[in-house]
This record gives structure tokens, sequence and C-alpha cells, in this order.
């Protein structure tokens, strides 16, 4: 079926090696999904250029191809008449369309309004075909796409100034099961994503206006579990600021992601007609991953989802879709921010519980409420927006039930008893939410209606002018991008002149340049192998004075003038058992108690059981009760002022006098022991003598 095509229908022919002379012209590529290809996923395509001449037309190409001609073209709009022809979901088609989502406008021409129109017909009605025709072939079907793009016609799902940047910052890996320094490697990651953060939000701000800029964090101990940055830019502009940071990112060994959000697709995913009159509950769990849960005032659920940091306005087109929200309700007794802020842009109230709900609370109170929960409520944010909602209406229940009753006294529609129950969320009684409606139901209106409605005729006229006044600035905006395209072509051809030149002074000036560049490749080379020589010089020289240390130690050892000295941290379970595990302590050894404040009663048995020679440490600080027990137990304890104890490499030894101070202390501490157990049996035996002269008394009586 021929397409009417004006000004000139030109052939692929005319447009071999065409690339140079479309820079700075609108590009437009149809594409159409074959019929009997679904699975194949073969598309025709048409490229037309600004002036509606053909510059490509291909059928049967995979989406590879699709892809190479959009860069080939630098085609700037992709027309369907389906966009989920592009791919099944919608992440399949931010995933195609990739690095240039930000550069490129997608319409649906087929999607005029709300409404959808066949594209034979509408091909016909614009004046693309000559004549209606019952179906399009998928290369007509192309052409006829790009065609009404060109026109205008269809409804933009993609608009690049409307992207927003998603910036999502999280751990560079997995924290599985580890060793001694897995406690150390998460402390160091959460620290490092909380720097970043802050980084990136510092660096964003000296470009992008604050208000455009939201940031969502999961908190932990030690600093940031994730951080999730949205802000009013595109993917291309911060990928651009943020270069800068690019290695300082990598060796921080976080993860950083950039990804595209597109509006359109978010608000498709409601797939409700706006209902603004019907008043709704809202529940909120605002954080990383937003839940988001609608009811209406019989405490149905109409809508509940969740998204990766949802920011406010996409928040709010969600719920404007579904209906006037009388209420927003969060799960805990302090409400967060962001839904205070989405209430007042509202202009509803907010509903917090007296406490903060448990998750117990908030699973009971979902499970019992919501039919099939289990397909319904995907997640936990989901569950927590929903239980919020539900506490709301729980909450108002009882008023709402009352006024049921009442209301059907006073034989009142259903439109006026769900105006009346949004009156008593508000804060009205009962009586005044039904003389309210009552009295602003009435035919005679009251003199502040009346005075009212030439006001709302005021506004209804302004905004039907300002609406003219958008239309006519739209025109006028088109025309001054129509002149800088044609600036931009002019630009360019001045730009490809200025490569020539520089191409040939860039040649002239590489030999010279190459010599430079291996002078200085080699100048690093140099400096790093010093730098490597003098570490190693560096380790020689500790490694020869730990060695002469050793030898002269070997040669005190033989003449007998040291003893070896073997070193336990502390006197508890951990450190002995670590000495004993280790070899660095021996039964009959002399111990070095390095910190005699720590202590438990397995240590000190452990300890004992080993029968040290003597142990060293500073009295002074050894608790008092710990020291009567060793010294019971007839080991010597000196003090560390007592005696000199030098280092040698990783042996520790003192003096052999210490042998004669251990003596000493030893033939001290049995005589002690002796002179204790005299006393213990002169005491037993004077105790034995006094029983029995009473029992021989008691005799002789």
């Amino acid at each position: 079926m021929p397409l009417h095509v004006s000004p000139s229908h030109l052939e692929v022919e005319d447009f071999v090696g065409l690339s140079g002379q479309i820079n700075g012209q609108r590009v437009i590529m149809g594409i159409d999904l074959a019929p009997s290809a679904q699975h194949m996923q073969e598309y025709a395509l048409v490229v037309i250029n600004e002036r509606g001449a053909i510059i490509d037309r291909r059928e049967g190409v995979d989406w590879g191809t699709v892809s190479r001609l959009l860069k080939r073209y630098k085609v700037d709009t992709i027309a369907v008449d389906n966009v989920f022809e592009i791919g099944e979901s919608i992440s399949e088609i931010k995933k195609r369309l990739g690095k240039i989502i930000d550069k490129i406008r997608l319409i649906e021409v087929t999607r005029v309004g709300d409404h959808y129109v066949k594209l034979a017909e509408l091909a016909f009605r614009e004046g693309v075909l000559n004549e209606r025709v019952p179906h399009l072939s998928p290369l007509q079907a192309a052409e006829a796409s790009a065609l009404l793009a060109l026109k205008g016609v269809g409804t933009a799902i993609i608009e690049p100034s409307a992207i927003r940047a998603v910036i999502l910052i999280s751990r560079g890996r997995s924290l599985g099961p580890g060793g001694m320094s897995q406690g150390r490697y998460n402390r160091f990651q959460r620290s490092a994503i909380k720097q970043v953060t802050s980084l990136i939000l510092d660096e964003l701000k000296k470009h992008v206006d604050d208000s455009d800029v939201e940031c969502y964090v999961q908190r932990s101990k030690f600093g940031l579990e994730r951080s999730v940055i949205v802000l009013n830019a595109t993917p291309s502009r911060v990928k651009k600021l943020l270069r800068p940071f690019r290695d300082l990112i990598k060796k921080s060994g976080v993860n950083l992601k950039i990804m595209a959000r597109i509006p359109a697709f978010d608000e498709k995913q409601a797939g409700f007609d706006h209902q603004e009159e019907k008043p709704i509950i809202v529940g909120l769990d605002p954080g990383i991953i937003t839940g988001v849960a609608i009811l209406d005032l019989h405490g149905n659920l109409l809508f509940v989802n969740s998204g990766l940091a949802l920011d406010k306005m996409s928040i709010i087109r969600t719920i404007t879709k579904f209906g006037n929200p009388v209420v927003i309700a969060s799960d805990v007794r302090r409400v967060p921010a962001v839904v205070e802020k989405i209430a007042s842009v509202l202009g509803c109230a907010v509903y917090a519980p007296p406490r903060d709900l448990s998750v117990e609370e908030k699973r009971r109170i979902v499970q019992d409420n919501v039919a099939n929960f289990k397909d319904v409520v995907k997640n936990s944010h989901q569950r927590d927006a929903v239980a919020a909602a539900l506490k709301a209406y729980f909450n108002f229940k009882n008023k709402f039930m009352q006024l049921e009753a009442r209301a059907k006294e006073l034989n009142l529609s259903r439109p006026q008893i769900e105006k009346a129950k949004a009156l008593i969320v508000k804060g009205f009684t009962i009586k005044e939410a039904l003389e309210r409606v009552m009295f602003d139901d009435r035919p005679d209106k009251s003199p502040t209606t009346a005075q009212a409605e030439p006001e709302i005729q005021r506004l209804r006229s302004e905004l039907s002018r300002l609406r003219e006044k958008v239309e006519e600035q739209s025109r006028a905006i088109r025309d001054l991008e129509e002149s800088r395209l044609n600036l931009l072509k002019q630009l360019k051809e001045r730009e490809a002149k200025i490569e020539e030149l520089e191409e040939a002074l860039i040649k002239a000036s590489l030999k010279s340049s190459r010599t430079s560049q291996d002078d200085e490749i080699v100048k690093r080379r140099l400096e790093a192998s010093a730098k490597t020589i003098s570490e190693l010089k560096a380790r020689v020289e500790v490694m020869e004075r730990d060695l002469e240390e050793l030898k002269r130690l070997v040669r005190e050892l033989a003449k007998g003038n040291v003893v070896i000295v073997k070193e336990v941290r502390s006197i508890t379970k951990r450190s002995v058992e670590e000495a004993m595990k280790y070899e660095v302590l021996g039964e009959g050894e002399i111990a070095l108690v390095q910190d005699p404040t720590s202590s438990n009663v397995e240590g000190i048995e452990l300890l004992i059981k080993m029968r040290p020679e003597a142990i060293i440490t500073k009295v002074d600080k050894m608790p008092k009760d710990v020291l009567e027990i060793i010294k019971e137990n007839c080991i010597p304890v000196i003090d560390l002022g007592e005696v000199k104890v030098e280092r040698a490499s990783d042996f520790l030894y003192v003096p052999s006098t210490i042998k004669e101070l251990i003596k000493s202390r030893k033939e001290q501490l049995l005589a002690e022991r002796d002179r204790s157990l005299k006393e213990k049996l002169k005491d037993m035996l004077r105790k034995y003598r006094e029983e029995r002269a009473r029992e021989l008394e008691r005799s002789r009586q």
C-alpha cells in the first residue's frame, strides 16, 4: 500500500554515505516487530530525516543491527506502535537502549492522550496513507510510525529531559564466612560507603540544586550498608561529573552503579485512570526500597507496590492516580520526614500509631485482612505499607460504621457518605460531617458557595489561557530548535575543518612526542626499581640486626649468663592456651605475664597446672586474690622492676642471677606453707582435746 510522503520520497540508494549529511538534523527511526518472529525478535525499520526523506529501510534484522544503525545515523527519536515490541518488560527496554537512553526520545505513536488508535487508521487520518487499509506490513508499519512521529503524533514514553539518574552505592563484594580479619573488613567497607556517599553528595551539590537531590541510606554500626542517590539529571551528565573520582572510588572497594529512572514507565505501572474525587488511605514505608499501599475507605486494598529509592514526585503521581488521599499512614510513632513532606504537598492528614508496630503485629494485620496475601504482598516493605494503611483504617472504622448507620437513616447517597468519611478523617465529628455534606449538596447554595463559583470560572478561564500560552511557547521552542539545528550543522562543518588541521599538526609532532613518551616510561620504571631496591635494603638491614642479636643470645646461653623467659599476654584461659598451643610456654619454665590485670579462674588454674618455675610481672597491678592463689601453690612471683628483661628478635631473656632470686623466694614460700600447716595442725589438735575433755566431763555427770 503506497505511503504519501511529503515533500520528497527518496530511496535508500540516494543516501549512500549520508552519515556526514545528516549531522545537525532530526533523524527518526520507525520500528516494527515482525508478527511471525515473536521468539526470534526480527524487526523491520525505516530511518527518515526531518524532511521525511528515507535514509535507510530494512527487514528481518535483529536488535544488534538496530542498535548499530541508531548510532550510525545518530537517531534522536524512535517511533513504535507499541513500546513493548522493543522489549517484553520495562527492564528489558532499558537494557536494550542502554547508554543512549538519556539521549533519545521513544514515541508510542498509537497512544493519543489516554486512548490508543489502530496504526493503519491513525496513518490514514493523519494523511500518511492515501487510503484506508485493514493491515500494514512490518516495513509499512515502521515507515508509518516514523512519519507520524515526524508530524508530532503520539505520546513520548521516554523523554531525555525527564530521565532521572539513580546512583546505587554498595559493598564491592559480599561478606561471607571469614577469618579473624572479617570484622575489620566489614567495618572498613561500611565506613568506605559512608565516605564515598558524602564525597558524591558534596560534588553533585556543586552542580545541581539541593532540591533536585534526594539521598536514602541504610545505616549500620560503623557507617552505611548501602545508599541510593536520586537526582534530577541524566545518567550521562552524572557520569561526567563523577569521572574525576573514578580511580578513588575504585580503590575504596565500593561498588557504584548509575542507573536511569524513566518517570513515564513508573507511572504506567499503576495502570488506573485518575480518580480525583475518590477518598483514599495511603500507607508508606519510605527508605532505600519504598513500599506504597492504597486503601479505599472500606478497607479494600486498591494498590500495593515497592520500588528502589522512589522519589517524592513519583510517589505522589502514583497516589493521585487512585483518588484524593485523606490520610497518609506510617508504621512507626516518629513519622519519617518523607511522609510528612508528601502529606504536606497533598494537603492531607498524617496518621502515626501510638507505638512502633512490631514485625509480628504487622504480619498478623496483613494476614487477617488481605485475601491471598502471599500472592499480593511480595516483600516486607509492601507488608509494612499495607499494615500502616490498615492500622489507620481501623483507627477510624468505628466512626465510619456509625456514620454509615446514620447516613442510611438520612437516605444519603454513596458519594455523600464517602465525602463525610473524608471529613471525619480530617477531624470533624459525625454530626458535623453529615451536616456539612447535606448542606453542600443542597440546590440553593450558601453565599460562600455562590461567591466561590465566579472565582472557579475565572480560574478555569485562566487555566485555558495558560494552556494556549504554553502551546504557543511550544511552537516557538520548536522554531528555535530548528534554528539551533541549522547552526549546529554549520558548527560541525567548521569543527570538521579544525579537526583536519589538528590532525596535520598532531602528525607533525607525533615523532618528537613519541620519543619523550618512551623516556618518561623508562624514567618511571627506574624510579620504581630504585624504590624496590631501597625497601629491600631496609629489610636486609633489619634481618642482619636480628641475626646479630640472636648470635649474641646463643653465646650468652652457652655461657649460662642468661635464662630464656616465655611470654604470656594475660592470665586468661585463651592467652594461656595460645602460649601452650604455639609451644611458647612449657612446664617448669619462667613466664612473663604482660597484663596481670586481665585474668579469670580457668586461666589461673591452667597456669598453675603448668607449674612455671616463676612468674615475672607487675606485682602492683596483679589482683590480690590472684597473687595469693599463686603463692599458695609455691610459685614465686617476681616484680618486673627487680629484673632486667631484654629482647632478641622474638626471644625474651633475663640475667641468670634470677635463679638465686627464684630459689630464695621458693624457700620463703615453702617455709610460709610449713608454718601455716603447723599452725593448722596445732589448732586441730587443740580443738580435738577440748572436744574430748567436754565428752569426758559429760560422761562423769
